[in-house]
């Protein structure tokens, strides 16, 4: 089993503060930039391949892909948001950010088997994770969050896609004080209250084709905000 590397979980108890979307300097969290060299050393999974484009961390899959995802080296205590900058590089790409990934229990460790292929099973059915599905009407979906395993729904949809492929779009997603949201170029697309929030856990970044024909995309500007 591969044991995917990981910094303890590290809980603080926050002052009392207000809770306003998208404003950084009101979540008490500290903020954390991502390069583009550190992006590229991300644990990689499935098949395919990591590169680098000037400012830019590219990510494609390969042609027997069930799928590639970038997953964090270290874990992230309760609290954390995540913001990027994403371009999807085929039409047939379905991008999806998964927060607070780890095996199911009460740790932030995260195994992955040696022989794992990629497929979407292993995040759906055996592990922790807020999944959010963002740039999904290649699946016929609009965006959406669940909480696997097992997730018998989502926790909250939209109605309505609006990412297309060849555009770069400002990502957040986040999960502070038990609430999750989704952000796509400023507008808050949903946001949800969940009263039994899974603890800390790592980062991840998904990315899958469709009807045959392989996803790509180019991510820069990451930020991670978080209390360790």
């Amino acid at each position: 089993m591969k044991k995917i590397k990981s910094i303890g979980l590290v809980l603080f108890i926050l002052s009392s503060i207000g809770y306003t979307y998208g404003q950084s300097n009101n979540y008490g969290l500290k903020e954390k930039t991502i390069s583009t060299a550190e992006l590229s050393t991300w644990n990689v999974l499935g098949k395919g391949a990591v590169g680098t484009w000037g400012d830019q961390t590219s990510l494609q899959e390969a042609d027997d892909t069930k799928g590639i995802m970038l997953v964090s080296l270290e874990a992230y205590s309760n609290d954390v948001i995540v913001r990027y900058k994403v371009l999807a590089l085929t039409p047939a790409t379905v991008f999806v950010t998964l927060l607070a990934v780890s095996d199911e229990g009460d740790s932030d460790k995260l195994t992955v088997p040696d022989n794992y292929d990629g497929s979407i099973g292993l995040w759906t059915k055996e592990k922790e994770n807020y999944f959010f599905a963002f740039k999904n009407a290649p699946h016929n979906v609009t965006p959406f969050v669940k909480k696997h395993p097992n997730a018998a729904k989502a926790l909250v949809a939209t109605a309505e896609n609006s990412m297309i492929a060849g555009v770069y779009y400002d990502i957040e997603v986040g999960k502070y004080k038990g609430k999750l949201w989704l952000a796509i170029d400023g507008e808050k697309v949903f946001e949800i209250d969940d009263k039994k929030p899974l603890a800390g856990g790592h980062i991840a970044v998904r990315l899958r084709g469709t009807a045959g024909f392989k996803a790509g995309c180019l991510i820069k500007d990451m930020i991670i905000l978080s209390k360790d």
